[in-house]
Protein backbone atom coordinates (compact mmCIF):
# COMPACT_ATOMS: atom_id res chain seq x y z
CA UNK A 1 0.00 0.00 0.00
CA UNK A 2 1.28 3.40 -0.83
CA UNK A 3 1.00 6.82 1.66
CA UNK A 4 -1.59 8.30 -1.22
CA UNK A 5 -3.96 5.65 -0.88
CA UNK A 6 -4.82 6.82 2.77
CA UNK A 7 -7.42 9.46 1.14
CA UNK A 8 -9.67 6.70 1.06
CA UNK A 9 -9.57 5.49 4.68
CA UNK A 10 -11.81 6.56 7.32
CA UNK A 11 -10.72 7.61 11.22
CA UNK A 12 -10.24 4.12 13.04
CA UNK A 13 -9.75 2.01 9.37
CA UNK A 14 -7.11 -0.63 10.13
CA UNK A 15 -4.21 -0.38 7.94
CA UNK A 16 -2.38 -3.25 6.17
CA UNK A 17 1.16 -3.15 4.90
CA UNK A 18 2.09 0.51 4.16
CA UNK A 19 5.70 0.61 3.06
CA UNK A 20 8.52 3.51 2.98
CA UNK A 21 11.34 5.13 4.24
CA UNK A 22 11.90 6.83 7.41
CA UNK A 23 12.30 10.08 6.70
CA UNK A 24 12.82 11.67 10.45
CA UNK A 25 12.20 10.24 13.82
CA UNK A 26 11.43 13.01 16.92
CA UNK A 27 11.18 11.20 20.81
CA UNK A 28 8.83 13.19 22.33
CA UNK A 29 9.10 11.52 25.71
CA UNK A 30 6.59 8.43 26.11
CA UNK A 31 5.95 8.75 22.15
CA UNK A 32 7.88 8.68 18.95
CA UNK A 33 6.58 10.65 16.16
CA UNK A 34 8.14 9.44 12.78
CA UNK A 35 7.69 10.43 9.08
CA UNK A 36 7.42 7.82 6.79
CA UNK A 37 8.18 8.92 3.13
CA UNK A 38 7.46 6.94 -0.03
CA UNK A 39 6.71 8.31 -4.25
CA UNK A 40 3.73 9.29 -3.44
CA UNK A 41 4.61 11.40 -0.38
CA UNK A 42 4.96 11.51 3.84
CA UNK A 43 3.11 10.53 6.37
CA UNK A 44 3.52 10.69 10.39
CA UNK A 45 3.72 7.65 12.12
CA UNK A 46 3.14 7.09 16.24
CA UNK A 47 4.58 4.43 18.16
CA UNK A 48 4.56 4.48 22.65
CA UNK A 49 7.61 2.50 22.92
CA UNK A 50 10.05 5.24 21.80
CA UNK A 51 13.08 3.06 23.75
CA UNK A 52 12.83 0.19 21.04
CA UNK A 53 12.03 2.23 18.24
CA UNK A 54 14.91 4.25 18.36
CA UNK A 55 17.03 1.46 19.26
CA UNK A 56 15.48 -0.65 15.77
CA UNK A 57 15.00 2.19 13.17
CA UNK A 58 17.55 4.79 11.39
CA UNK A 59 16.79 7.40 8.30
CA UNK A 60 16.16 5.58 5.18
CA UNK A 61 14.90 1.71 6.74
CA UNK A 62 12.99 0.41 4.34
CA UNK A 63 9.78 -0.45 6.74
CA UNK A 64 6.51 -1.94 6.57
CA UNK A 65 3.81 -1.25 9.09
CA UNK A 66 0.06 -1.73 10.60
CA UNK A 67 -1.77 0.06 12.37
CA UNK A 68 -4.99 2.57 13.02
CA UNK A 69 -5.69 5.08 10.86
CA UNK A 70 -6.57 8.54 12.87
CA UNK A 71 -7.11 12.53 12.35
CA UNK A 72 -5.16 14.43 14.30
CA UNK A 73 -6.64 16.94 16.75
CA UNK A 74 -7.63 20.10 15.18
CA UNK A 75 -4.63 21.79 17.11
CA UNK A 76 -2.16 19.46 15.91
CA UNK A 77 -2.93 19.84 12.32
CA UNK A 78 -0.14 21.05 10.00
CA UNK A 79 -1.88 22.25 6.86
CA UNK A 80 1.78 23.04 5.01
CA UNK A 81 1.64 19.83 4.34
CA UNK A 82 0.12 17.10 2.20
CA UNK A 83 -1.46 14.71 4.70
CA UNK A 84 -0.79 16.30 7.56
CA UNK A 85 -4.29 16.15 8.91
CA UNK A 86 -3.40 12.53 9.85
CA UNK A 87 -1.22 10.28 11.64
CA UNK A 88 -1.04 6.41 12.05
CA UNK A 89 -0.95 4.62 15.39
CA UNK A 90 1.52 1.90 14.80
CA UNK A 91 0.86 -1.43 15.77
CA UNK A 92 3.51 -3.21 14.48
CA UNK A 93 6.16 -2.54 12.49
CA UNK A 94 8.47 -4.73 10.06
CA UNK A 95 12.28 -3.65 8.44
CA UNK A 96 12.43 -4.67 5.16
CA UNK A 97 16.18 -3.66 4.56
CA UNK A 98 18.53 -0.74 6.91
CA UNK A 99 20.44 1.62 5.22
CA UNK A 100 23.73 2.56 6.00
CA UNK A 101 25.05 6.06 6.99
CA UNK A 102 23.82 8.30 4.28
CA UNK A 103 26.51 10.75 2.45
CA UNK A 104 23.76 13.55 2.52
CA UNK A 105 20.48 13.96 4.37
CA UNK A 106 17.70 13.21 1.99
CA UNK A 107 16.08 16.41 2.37
CA UNK A 108 14.75 19.77 0.12
CA UNK A 109 17.60 21.93 0.07
CA UNK A 110 21.35 20.42 0.41
CA UNK A 111 24.23 22.08 0.38
CA UNK A 112 26.19 19.15 -1.30
CA UNK A 113 28.79 18.80 -3.46
CA UNK A 114 27.54 17.77 -7.22
CA UNK A 115 29.45 15.11 -7.99
CA UNK A 116 28.47 13.39 -4.63
CA UNK A 117 25.11 13.92 -5.92
CA UNK A 118 26.04 12.21 -8.94
CA UNK A 119 27.84 9.14 -7.37
CA UNK A 120 24.61 8.65 -4.88
CA UNK A 121 22.21 10.29 -7.84
CA UNK A 122 19.96 7.18 -6.75
CA UNK A 123 19.37 8.79 -3.34
CA UNK A 124 19.43 12.56 -5.04
CA UNK A 125 16.25 11.26 -6.81
CA UNK A 126 14.98 10.49 -3.48
CA UNK A 127 14.24 13.91 -2.96
CA UNK A 128 11.02 16.22 -3.69
CA UNK A 129 12.57 18.69 -6.45
CA UNK A 130 14.52 15.82 -8.18
CA UNK A 131 11.85 13.71 -7.79
CA UNK A 132 9.46 16.73 -9.11
CA UNK A 133 11.88 17.42 -11.86
CA UNK A 134 12.01 13.89 -13.50
CA UNK A 135 8.58 13.53 -13.69
CA UNK A 136 8.13 16.84 -15.06
CA UNK A 137 10.69 15.12 -17.76
CA UNK A 138 8.12 12.12 -17.64
CA UNK A 139 4.88 14.34 -18.39
CA UNK A 140 6.45 16.00 -20.77
CA UNK A 141 6.97 12.52 -23.05
CA UNK A 142 3.73 11.66 -22.79
CA UNK A 143 2.48 15.06 -23.98
CA UNK A 144 4.76 14.91 -26.56
CA UNK A 145 3.40 11.74 -27.91
CA UNK A 146 -0.36 13.17 -27.23
CA UNK A 147 0.28 15.70 -29.20
CA UNK A 148 1.57 14.16 -32.31
CA UNK A 149 -1.11 11.51 -32.08
CA UNK A 150 -3.63 14.49 -32.64
CA UNK A 151 -1.37 16.23 -35.01
CA UNK A 152 -1.35 12.35 -36.71
CA UNK A 153 2.91 12.60 -36.80
CA UNK A 154 4.25 9.20 -37.42
CA UNK A 155 6.67 7.98 -34.45
CA UNK A 156 9.49 6.21 -36.37
CA UNK A 157 12.61 5.69 -34.53
CA UNK A 158 16.26 5.66 -36.29
CA UNK A 159 19.46 3.71 -36.04
CA UNK A 160 22.16 4.21 -33.30
CA UNK A 161 24.77 2.93 -34.45
CA UNK A 162 25.92 4.42 -37.73
CA UNK A 163 28.81 5.87 -40.23
CA UNK A 164 30.58 8.74 -39.00
CA UNK A 165 29.50 11.74 -40.60
CA UNK A 166 30.29 14.76 -38.30
CA UNK A 167 28.07 18.32 -38.08
CA UNK A 168 30.59 19.88 -36.33
CA UNK A 169 31.13 18.35 -32.91
CA UNK A 170 32.83 15.51 -32.65
CA UNK A 171 31.24 11.84 -32.73
CA UNK A 172 31.81 9.35 -30.26
CA UNK A 173 32.95 6.00 -32.22
CA UNK A 174 32.17 2.66 -31.33
CA UNK A 175 34.55 0.16 -32.83
CA UNK A 176 33.24 -3.01 -34.61
CA UNK A 177 34.70 -6.61 -33.68
CA UNK A 178 33.54 -8.47 -36.81
CA UNK A 179 35.19 -5.63 -39.22
CA UNK A 180 38.63 -5.33 -37.98
CA UNK A 181 40.03 -1.81 -38.01
CA UNK A 182 36.08 -0.28 -38.57
CA UNK A 183 34.20 1.67 -36.24
CA UNK A 184 30.39 3.08 -35.93
CA UNK A 185 29.38 6.63 -34.22
CA UNK A 186 26.90 7.03 -32.51
CA UNK A 187 24.64 10.15 -33.36
CA UNK A 188 24.87 13.82 -33.14
CA UNK A 189 21.29 13.67 -34.23
CA UNK A 190 18.75 11.81 -36.71
CA UNK A 191 19.33 14.31 -39.30
CA UNK A 192 20.04 12.52 -42.43
CA UNK A 193 17.84 9.51 -41.42
CA UNK A 194 14.54 11.77 -41.30
CA UNK A 195 15.47 13.59 -44.44
CA UNK A 196 15.34 9.69 -45.87
CA UNK A 197 11.82 8.86 -44.87
CA UNK A 198 10.60 11.69 -46.63
CA UNK A 199 12.98 10.72 -49.62
CA UNK A 200 10.67 7.57 -48.94
CA UNK A 201 7.88 9.01 -49.23
CA UNK A 202 6.49 9.10 -45.42
CA UNK A 203 4.74 12.48 -45.00
CA UNK A 204 6.10 13.22 -41.31
CA UNK A 205 8.34 11.46 -39.17
CA UNK A 206 8.91 12.36 -35.17
CA UNK A 207 11.16 10.89 -32.63
CA UNK A 208 12.33 11.38 -29.17
CA UNK A 209 16.04 10.58 -29.95
CA UNK A 210 19.21 10.42 -27.85
CA UNK A 211 21.96 12.28 -29.37
CA UNK A 212 26.05 12.07 -28.80
CA UNK A 213 28.14 15.23 -28.88
CA UNK A 214 31.61 14.70 -27.72
CA UNK A 215 32.21 18.04 -26.52
CA UNK A 216 32.99 20.09 -23.77
CA UNK A 217 30.05 20.17 -21.46
CA UNK A 218 28.48 23.31 -20.10
CA UNK A 219 25.67 23.73 -17.88
CA UNK A 220 23.35 23.57 -20.83
CA UNK A 221 24.94 20.76 -22.67
CA UNK A 222 25.63 17.29 -21.93
CA UNK A 223 27.99 14.58 -24.06
CA UNK A 224 24.00 12.31 -24.36
CA UNK A 225 21.63 14.48 -24.30
CA UNK A 226 17.28 13.80 -25.15
CA UNK A 227 15.47 15.59 -28.23
CA UNK A 228 12.64 15.78 -30.03
CA UNK A 229 13.17 15.54 -33.51
CA UNK A 230 10.44 16.39 -36.18
CA UNK A 231 10.68 16.49 -40.24
CA UNK A 232 7.79 17.07 -43.05
CA UNK A 233 7.41 16.22 -46.64
CA UNK A 234 6.45 19.32 -49.15
CA UNK A 235 7.25 21.65 -46.45
CA UNK A 236 8.21 24.70 -45.77
CA UNK A 237 9.71 27.12 -42.66
CA UNK A 238 6.62 28.69 -42.03
CA UNK A 239 4.54 25.41 -41.72
CA UNK A 240 7.16 23.45 -39.62
CA UNK A 241 6.82 26.89 -37.55
CA UNK A 242 3.02 26.67 -36.95
CA UNK A 243 3.57 23.11 -36.26
CA UNK A 244 5.97 23.96 -33.47
CA UNK A 245 3.93 26.34 -32.02
CA UNK A 246 0.96 24.11 -31.77
CA UNK A 247 3.03 21.36 -30.25
CA UNK A 248 5.29 23.66 -27.70
CA UNK A 249 1.91 25.47 -26.90
CA UNK A 250 0.21 22.11 -26.27
CA UNK A 251 3.00 21.02 -24.07
CA UNK A 252 2.88 24.21 -21.62
CA UNK A 253 -1.12 23.51 -21.10
CA UNK A 254 -0.71 19.54 -20.60
CA UNK A 255 2.20 19.31 -19.20
CA UNK A 256 2.94 22.50 -17.30
CA UNK A 257 -0.67 23.51 -16.71
CA UNK A 258 0.60 26.92 -18.23
CA UNK A 259 -1.10 29.05 -20.84
CA UNK A 260 1.20 30.57 -23.77
CA UNK A 261 0.28 32.75 -26.53
CA UNK A 262 0.93 32.38 -29.98
CA UNK A 263 2.03 32.79 -32.63
CA UNK A 264 5.54 33.81 -31.38
CA UNK A 265 7.34 37.16 -32.27
CA UNK A 266 10.20 36.37 -35.21
CA UNK A 267 12.93 38.44 -35.25
CA UNK A 268 15.87 38.34 -38.18
CA UNK A 269 19.54 37.04 -37.15
CA UNK A 270 20.80 40.77 -37.79
CA UNK A 271 18.07 42.73 -35.75
CA UNK A 272 18.74 40.05 -32.80
CA UNK A 273 22.78 40.97 -32.65
CA UNK A 274 22.36 44.64 -33.39
CA UNK A 275 19.49 45.33 -30.77
CA UNK A 276 20.20 42.29 -28.33
CA UNK A 277 24.04 41.89 -28.58
CA UNK A 278 23.07 37.68 -29.15
CA UNK A 279 20.81 35.42 -31.46
CA UNK A 280 19.07 33.94 -28.38
CA UNK A 281 18.39 37.45 -26.89
CA UNK A 282 15.65 37.54 -23.46
CA UNK A 283 13.04 39.08 -24.29
CA UNK A 284 11.44 39.50 -21.00
CA UNK A 285 14.33 41.92 -20.72
CA UNK A 286 12.92 45.24 -22.44
CA UNK A 287 16.04 47.58 -22.93
CA UNK A 288 17.87 46.91 -26.71
CA UNK A 289 21.12 48.59 -27.55
CA UNK A 290 21.08 51.78 -28.67
CA UNK A 291 23.64 53.04 -31.56
CA UNK A 292 25.03 56.26 -30.92
CA UNK A 293 27.94 55.70 -33.84
CA UNK A 294 26.77 59.15 -35.12
CA UNK A 295 27.29 60.80 -31.42
CA UNK A 296 30.58 60.63 -32.32
CA UNK A 297 31.11 61.53 -35.73
CA UNK A 298 33.53 64.20 -35.26
CA UNK A 299 35.02 62.96 -32.24
CA UNK A 300 38.37 63.55 -30.60
CA UNK A 301 38.88 60.80 -28.73
CA UNK A 302 41.52 58.84 -30.98
CA UNK A 303 40.66 54.71 -30.82
CA UNK A 304 36.67 55.95 -31.30
CA UNK A 305 37.87 57.51 -34.49
CA UNK A 306 39.64 54.80 -35.81
CA UNK A 307 37.16 52.77 -34.95
CA UNK A 308 34.05 54.81 -37.11
CA UNK A 309 36.94 55.03 -39.53
CA UNK A 310 36.75 51.31 -40.32
CA UNK A 311 33.49 50.73 -40.65
CA UNK A 312 33.06 49.60 -36.44
CA UNK A 313 30.37 50.96 -34.55
CA UNK A 314 29.69 52.12 -31.37
CA UNK A 315 26.87 50.48 -29.22
CA UNK A 316 25.58 51.64 -25.83
CA UNK A 317 23.07 50.67 -23.00
CA UNK A 318 21.46 53.02 -20.89
CA UNK A 319 20.57 52.62 -16.86
CA UNK A 320 18.69 55.37 -14.58
CA UNK A 321 20.61 53.39 -11.96
CA UNK A 322 24.20 55.48 -11.16
CA UNK A 323 26.22 51.83 -11.22
CA UNK A 324 28.91 52.08 -8.23
CA UNK A 325 32.37 51.84 -9.26
CA UNK A 326 32.57 48.94 -7.85
CA UNK A 327 29.85 47.39 -10.24
CA UNK A 328 31.52 48.81 -13.48
CA UNK A 329 34.89 47.71 -12.37
CA UNK A 330 33.32 43.97 -11.74
CA UNK A 331 31.79 44.52 -15.47
CA UNK A 332 35.12 45.77 -17.07
CA UNK A 333 36.95 42.55 -15.68
CA UNK A 334 34.57 40.06 -16.91
CA UNK A 335 34.26 41.42 -19.99
CA UNK A 336 37.91 41.69 -20.37
CA UNK A 337 38.32 38.00 -19.61
CA UNK A 338 35.90 37.39 -22.29
CA UNK A 339 38.31 39.20 -24.73
CA UNK A 340 37.13 42.61 -24.84
CA UNK A 341 39.65 45.81 -24.38
CA UNK A 342 37.88 47.52 -21.54
CA UNK A 343 34.16 49.24 -20.78
CA UNK A 344 33.64 51.92 -21.94
CA UNK A 345 31.11 54.55 -19.93
CA UNK A 346 29.11 57.76 -18.79
CA UNK A 347 27.76 58.72 -15.59
CA UNK A 348 24.98 61.16 -15.68
CA UNK A 349 24.34 63.25 -12.55
CA UNK A 350 22.96 66.41 -12.02
CA UNK A 351 23.35 67.30 -15.83
CA UNK A 352 27.35 66.59 -15.07
CA UNK A 353 28.84 63.70 -16.98
CA UNK A 354 31.91 62.01 -15.36
CA UNK A 355 34.18 59.19 -16.19
CA UNK A 356 37.12 58.32 -18.12
CA UNK A 357 36.62 59.91 -21.26
CA UNK A 358 34.85 62.81 -20.10
CA UNK A 359 37.52 65.72 -20.31
CA UNK A 360 37.94 64.66 -24.03
CA UNK A 361 34.27 65.31 -25.34
CA UNK A 362 33.65 68.23 -27.46
CA UNK A 363 30.28 70.16 -26.52
CA UNK A 364 28.12 68.34 -29.18
CA UNK A 365 29.08 65.15 -27.78
CA UNK A 366 28.61 66.07 -23.84
CA UNK A 367 25.03 67.66 -25.51
CA UNK A 368 23.83 64.47 -26.65
CA UNK A 369 25.29 62.55 -23.99
CA UNK A 370 23.31 64.81 -21.72
CA UNK A 371 19.95 63.63 -23.65
CA UNK A 372 19.74 59.96 -22.11
CA UNK A 373 18.99 61.96 -18.81
CA UNK A 374 20.21 60.77 -15.50
CA UNK A 375 22.29 57.35 -14.95
CA UNK A 376 24.99 55.26 -16.91
CA UNK A 377 25.71 55.31 -20.19
CA UNK A 378 27.57 52.00 -20.86
CA UNK A 379 29.26 51.20 -24.45
CA UNK A 380 31.35 48.96 -26.51
CA UNK A 381 32.91 50.10 -29.82
CA UNK A 382 34.44 48.32 -32.78
CA UNK A 383 32.74 45.35 -35.30
CA UNK A 384 29.24 44.05 -34.30
CA UNK A 385 29.99 40.46 -34.42
CA UNK A 386 33.20 40.98 -32.44
CA UNK A 387 31.68 43.25 -29.43
CA UNK A 388 28.41 41.78 -29.76
CA UNK A 389 28.68 39.20 -26.64
CA UNK A 390 30.26 42.05 -24.53
CA UNK A 391 27.13 43.82 -24.86
CA UNK A 392 24.64 40.61 -24.59
CA UNK A 393 26.76 39.86 -20.94
CA UNK A 394 26.27 43.65 -20.31
CA UNK A 395 22.80 43.69 -21.19
CA UNK A 396 22.63 40.87 -18.51
CA UNK A 397 24.03 42.13 -16.26
CA UNK A 398 22.55 45.65 -15.69
CA UNK A 399 19.03 44.99 -16.32
CA UNK A 400 16.26 41.81 -15.20
CA UNK A 401 13.18 40.58 -16.44
CA UNK A 402 10.42 43.14 -16.34
CA UNK A 403 8.44 41.90 -18.51
CA UNK A 404 5.44 40.18 -17.18
CA UNK A 405 5.46 36.94 -19.17
CA UNK A 406 6.95 33.78 -17.24
CA UNK A 407 7.76 32.53 -20.34
CA UNK A 408 8.63 34.56 -23.65
CA UNK A 409 9.27 32.75 -26.91
CA UNK A 410 11.16 34.31 -30.41
CA UNK A 411 11.57 33.08 -33.75
CA UNK A 412 15.28 33.50 -34.79
CA UNK A 413 15.80 33.48 -38.93
CA UNK A 414 17.71 34.15 -41.86
CA UNK A 415 21.25 33.37 -40.45
CA UNK A 416 24.48 33.35 -42.00
CA UNK A 417 24.85 30.52 -43.77
CA UNK A 418 28.26 30.18 -42.23
CA UNK A 419 30.74 31.48 -39.60
CA UNK A 420 33.84 31.21 -38.47
CA UNK A 421 34.42 28.46 -35.20
CA UNK A 422 37.66 28.40 -33.32
CA UNK A 423 39.25 29.95 -36.93
CA UNK A 424 37.29 27.17 -39.02
CA UNK A 425 34.49 28.08 -41.52
CA UNK A 426 31.57 26.25 -40.23
CA UNK A 427 28.20 25.85 -41.66
CA UNK A 428 25.42 27.79 -38.60
CA UNK A 429 23.42 24.87 -38.65
CA UNK A 430 24.75 22.09 -40.60
CA UNK A 431 25.45 21.06 -43.85
CA UNK A 432 22.01 20.05 -44.64
CA UNK A 433 20.22 23.46 -44.64
CA UNK A 434 18.79 24.84 -47.75
CA UNK A 435 20.59 28.30 -48.61
CA UNK A 436 17.67 31.17 -48.91
CA UNK A 437 18.56 32.16 -52.86
CA UNK A 438 20.78 29.72 -54.63
CA UNK A 439 22.32 31.79 -56.92
CA UNK A 440 23.51 34.00 -54.43
CA UNK A 441 25.42 31.18 -52.11
CA UNK A 442 27.10 29.55 -55.40
CA UNK A 443 28.68 33.75 -56.25
CA UNK A 444 29.11 34.25 -52.75
CA UNK A 445 28.35 31.94 -49.62
CA UNK A 446 30.55 33.69 -47.09
CA UNK A 447 27.57 36.13 -47.04
CA UNK A 448 24.93 33.82 -47.59
CA UNK A 449 21.93 33.28 -45.75
CA UNK A 450 20.22 30.10 -44.79
CA UNK A 451 16.72 28.93 -44.71
CA UNK A 452 17.62 28.17 -40.88
CA UNK A 453 15.21 29.10 -37.69
CA UNK A 454 15.44 28.62 -34.23
CA UNK A 455 12.88 29.00 -30.91
CA UNK A 456 14.66 31.20 -28.49
CA UNK A 457 12.84 30.64 -25.20
CA UNK A 458 13.86 33.59 -22.28
CA UNK A 459 17.46 33.56 -23.74
CA UNK A 460 17.67 29.97 -24.24
CA UNK A 461 18.12 28.23 -27.91
CA UNK A 462 15.36 25.68 -27.36
CA UNK A 463 15.75 24.14 -30.94
CA UNK A 464 16.85 24.83 -34.12
CA UNK A 465 15.30 23.81 -37.56
CA UNK A 466 15.84 24.48 -41.61
CA UNK A 467 14.78 23.86 -44.96
CA UNK A 468 16.49 20.90 -45.88
CA UNK A 469 17.71 20.51 -49.41
CA UNK A 470 16.26 18.30 -51.88
CA UNK A 471 18.99 18.79 -54.81
CA UNK A 472 22.07 16.73 -55.42
CA UNK A 473 23.61 19.32 -56.92
CA UNK A 474 23.35 21.92 -53.64
CA UNK A 475 24.32 19.42 -51.69
CA UNK A 476 27.47 19.04 -53.12
CA UNK A 477 27.98 22.03 -53.73
CA UNK A 478 27.58 22.94 -50.34
CA UNK A 479 29.73 20.42 -49.07
CA UNK A 480 32.18 21.82 -51.15
CA UNK A 481 32.20 25.67 -50.10
CA UNK A 482 32.44 23.43 -46.52
CA UNK A 483 35.62 23.17 -47.90
CA UNK A 484 35.79 19.05 -48.27
CA UNK A 485 37.01 17.25 -51.29
CA UNK A 486 35.66 15.86 -53.96
CA UNK A 487 36.97 12.05 -52.12
CA UNK A 488 35.69 13.30 -48.76
CA UNK A 489 32.44 14.49 -50.18
CA UNK A 490 31.89 10.86 -51.83
CA UNK A 491 33.51 9.07 -48.69
CA UNK A 492 31.39 10.80 -45.92
CA UNK A 493 28.09 11.86 -48.11
CA UNK A 494 27.88 9.99 -51.27
CA UNK A 495 25.21 7.17 -49.90
CA UNK A 496 23.57 10.59 -49.30
CA UNK A 497 23.96 12.53 -51.91
CA UNK A 498 22.80 9.16 -54.04
CA UNK A 499 19.61 9.29 -52.05
CA UNK A 500 18.83 13.02 -53.17
CA UNK A 501 18.92 11.75 -56.84
CA UNK A 502 15.37 10.16 -56.74
CA UNK A 503 12.90 12.54 -56.77
CA UNK A 504 13.25 14.23 -53.40
CA UNK A 505 10.68 16.36 -51.97
CA UNK A 506 10.92 19.62 -50.68
CA UNK A 507 10.86 19.12 -46.79
CA UNK A 508 11.85 20.78 -43.39
CA UNK A 509 12.35 19.65 -40.16
CA UNK A 510 12.65 20.85 -36.44
CA UNK A 511 14.39 19.33 -33.04
CA UNK A 512 13.50 20.73 -29.99
CA UNK A 513 15.76 19.96 -26.71
CA UNK A 514 13.71 18.25 -24.44
CA UNK A 515 16.59 18.55 -21.09
CA UNK A 516 16.84 22.12 -22.05
CA UNK A 517 12.97 22.81 -22.28
CA UNK A 518 12.24 20.99 -19.04
CA UNK A 519 15.35 23.05 -17.10
CA UNK A 520 13.54 26.52 -18.54
CA UNK A 521 9.93 25.25 -17.28
CA UNK A 522 11.58 24.43 -13.64
CA UNK A 523 14.13 27.27 -13.64
CA UNK A 524 16.58 24.86 -12.90
CA UNK A 525 20.21 25.88 -13.02
CA UNK A 526 21.74 23.22 -14.98
CA UNK A 527 20.13 20.78 -17.31
CA UNK A 528 21.61 17.80 -14.81
CA UNK A 529 19.29 18.21 -13.01
CA UNK A 530 16.39 17.51 -15.12
CA UNK A 531 18.58 14.61 -16.51
CA UNK A 532 17.95 11.12 -14.45
CA UNK A 533 21.61 10.06 -14.63
CA UNK A 534 24.17 12.79 -16.00
CA UNK A 535 27.58 13.40 -16.73
CA UNK A 536 29.44 15.71 -14.42
CA UNK A 537 30.87 19.09 -16.54
CA UNK A 538 34.18 17.06 -17.54
CA UNK A 539 32.19 14.14 -19.43
CA UNK A 540 32.35 11.25 -16.44
CA UNK A 541 29.91 9.50 -14.37
CA UNK A 542 30.29 9.06 -10.63
CA UNK A 543 27.90 7.01 -10.19
CA UNK A 544 29.75 4.26 -12.42
CA UNK A 545 33.36 5.60 -13.08
CA UNK A 546 32.70 5.89 -16.89
CA UNK A 547 34.41 5.90 -18.80
CA UNK A 548 36.35 2.87 -17.79
CA UNK A 549 39.60 1.43 -19.17
CA UNK A 550 38.99 -2.12 -21.42
CA UNK A 551 41.39 -4.69 -20.32
CA UNK A 552 43.89 -5.17 -23.03
CA UNK A 553 43.06 -8.74 -23.85
CA UNK A 554 39.02 -7.18 -24.74
CA UNK A 555 40.30 -4.75 -26.62
CA UNK A 556 43.01 -7.18 -28.66
CA UNK A 557 39.97 -8.40 -30.26
CA UNK A 558 38.48 -5.34 -31.83
CA UNK A 559 41.97 -4.93 -32.66
CA UNK A 560 42.73 -2.00 -30.78
CA UNK A 561 45.28 -1.46 -28.05
CA UNK A 562 46.51 1.19 -25.98
CA UNK A 563 49.02 4.00 -26.87
CA UNK A 564 51.36 5.59 -24.46
CA UNK A 565 51.67 9.31 -25.64
CA UNK A 566 54.32 9.80 -23.19
CA UNK A 567 56.60 7.26 -25.14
Amino acid sequence: MNINELLDNKNGDQIEDLTGWIDSIRDHGGLTFVDLRDFTGSVQLVFDKSAEINAKLKNEYYVSIKGLFKKRDEALINNKIFLGDIEIEVSELTVINKSKTLPFQIEKDIDTDENIRLKYRYLDLRREPMKVNIMTRSNTFKSIRSIMNDLNIFEIDTPTLIKSTPEGAKDFLVPSRKSPSNFYALPQSPQMYKQLFMMAGFPNYYQIAKCYRDEDSRKDRQPEFTQLDLEFSDASPSLVKSNIEKIVKFLFSDAYDCKIDTPFETLSYKDAINLYGTDKPDMRIIETLKDISELFNDTEINFLKEILDNDGLIKALHTEELLTRKQIDTIDADIKEMGSNGLGWFKIDNNEISGPLAKLLNGSEKADILKFGSGTLIFQAGEINSIAQYLDFIRRTIFKPSSNEMYSFVWIEDFPFFEYEDGKLQPSHHPFTSPKDNETFKDDPINAVALHYDLVLNGVELGSGSQRINSPDIQKLVLQKWGLSDEEIDDRFGWFIEALSYGTPLHAGFAIGIDRLVAEVLNQPSIRDVIPFPKTQSGLDPLTNAPANIDENVLEEYNLKYINKDE
